[in-house]
């Protein structure tokens, strides 16, 4: 979500957006001018009002200057202040084409600009406004202006360069509309890309949520018949008669207890800021203890670790979800790789800057093509498996703005990727 609001925010469609793009058509605009006024009264030899010229083009440049100020701040600007300036240069170009020509000038037509700025960008009634007030000034110009003089006979007619002033607007004109008509291109593209992740992400969000609730109903309704279970257990630890079943008894009992404390943990994690077990730790100290205590958990795999991390050791907060992730990542590449009758895994951890990347490398048999969905919705690889692993290790990682990407590897095998940035972890150790 993070993504896609500032990509809607940048992309120029936002009133601050458009009012950005005002004022650099606006200084381009007025280098032109002054270009156009230079040319016409050096180089075609036609006298000019130049006071009034300079007059407008200059409260133009003010105006533009005043207003750089406000284009990055946090200032929250309405469509109604898009539409002032849009009028604003629409007078200066009415000022600027009733001294030179009027309706005769060939670029009158730019007219047309702000109109398509306000109907592409501002709501309707904005737009229709401002397209009045251009009909209104071309009208105005067309009754009153100040005829442009004559020019030197050697330049040709005032026809021919009416006809040359009309193709330099066509090429002005031309530009425009393939620079507008492309950025509105790709804002929809921007648009749809984004439409099409907020749906994936609400499809599973929606699963989810779906697994929180089943999950908090079954801990619910477990919290009975494990009762009962411990109960008997008692009972029967009273009347056993050797040293084994009490011994039994005992791991049953131990399990009965962790199954509960798990349940517990379920109910008491509901609407907590942070997940239990967050503490502040060194990221090289966090990532050896947890590779440490899987490795404890799985002496059937030969576990290779290398690390590529600063020398200062990182402090961050320890979120249980991020070893949650990691472990359940070791664990999917652990069962692949003894499934194919392999026993090693090997694990790369890099960290640069604030940037963690965790590539886990297993010896399995591989994803099979048709998996393409595999931690996107429940869909697992294992004959028991309940699914539901990489779609909650994705969903952890994106709280943090990180992913996880899984590839085929050329020599066989699959390789996780986990990329997690550390800003907030980092931030919340502070």
């Amino acid at each position: 979500m993070t993504s896609a609001t500032r990509s809607s925010a940048s992309d120029g469609t936002e009133p601050i957006g458009i009012l950005r793009l005002l004022f650099w058509l606006r200084a381009f605009a007025i280098v032109a001018q002054c270009a156009a006024v230079w040319v016409a009264q050096y180089v075609l030899a036609a006298p000019l009002p130049i006071r009034p010229i300079v007059v407008t083009v200059g409260a133009l440049a003010l105006w533009n200057v005043l207003g750089f100020r406000d284009l990055y701040s946090d200032r929250r600007v309405r469509h109604g202040e898009v539409a002032l300036h849009l009028i604003v240069d629409v007078a200066a170009f009415t000022s600027m084409i009733y001294f030179t020509g009027g309706y005769t000038n060939p670029f009158v037509s730019l007219y047309l600009l702000p109109i398509s700025l306000a109907a592409a960008s501002l709501p309707a009634a904005y737009a229709w406004s401002i397209g009045a007030v251009c009909g209104v000034c071309y009208s105005l110009v067309w009754r009153w202006h100040v005829p442009l003089p004559p020019v030197d006979a050697s330049l040709g007619s005032d026809f021919d360069l009416h006809v040359a002033g009309m193709w330099v607007n066509f090429l002005i004109a031309a530009t425009l509309i393939v620079f507008f008509v492309g950025r509105t291109a790709r804002v929809l593209r921007r648009r749809d890309e984004e439409l099409a992740a907020l749906r994936e992400s609400a499809l599973r969000d929606q699963q989810i949520v779906e697994l929180g609730t089943l999950a908090a109903g079954t801990a619910h309704e477990l919290n009975t018949p494990l009762s009962t279970l411990a109960i008997l257990v008692e009972e029967l630890n009273e009347t056993a008669s050797t040293p084994a079943q009490r011994e039994h008894l005992s791991v049953m009992a131990e399990q009965i207890q962790s199954i509960n404390e798990r349940l517990n943990r379920i109910a008491s994690s509901v609407g907590a800021a942070r997940s239990e077990g967050a503490r502040q730790v060194g990221l090289r100290a966090y990532l050896e203890e947890l590779v440490e205590q899987w490795r404890g958990a799985h002496p059937e795999i030969d576990l290779g670790v290398t690390f590529d991390l600063p020398e200062a050791d990182t402090l961050i907060v320890a979120e249980a979800t991020i070893g949650q992730v990691i472990r359940n990542v070791l664990d999917n590449a652990a069962h692949a790789t003894l499934a194919n009758g392999r026993g090693s895994v090997a694990v790369h951890v890099r960290c640069r800057g604030t940037r963690l990347d965790i590539a886990v490398i297993d010896e399995g048999a591989g994803l099979d093509p048709s998996l393409r969905e595999i931690g996107l919705r429940v869909v697992s690889t294992k004959e028991r498996g309940l699914g539901i692993g990489l779609l909650l290790s994705r969903a952890a990682l994106e709280r943090f703005g990180g992913r996880i990407e899984l590839a085929n590897r050329p020599a066989g095998g699959v390789e996780a990727q986990i990329h997690l940035p550390l800003d907030e972890l980092i931030a919340g150790a502070r």
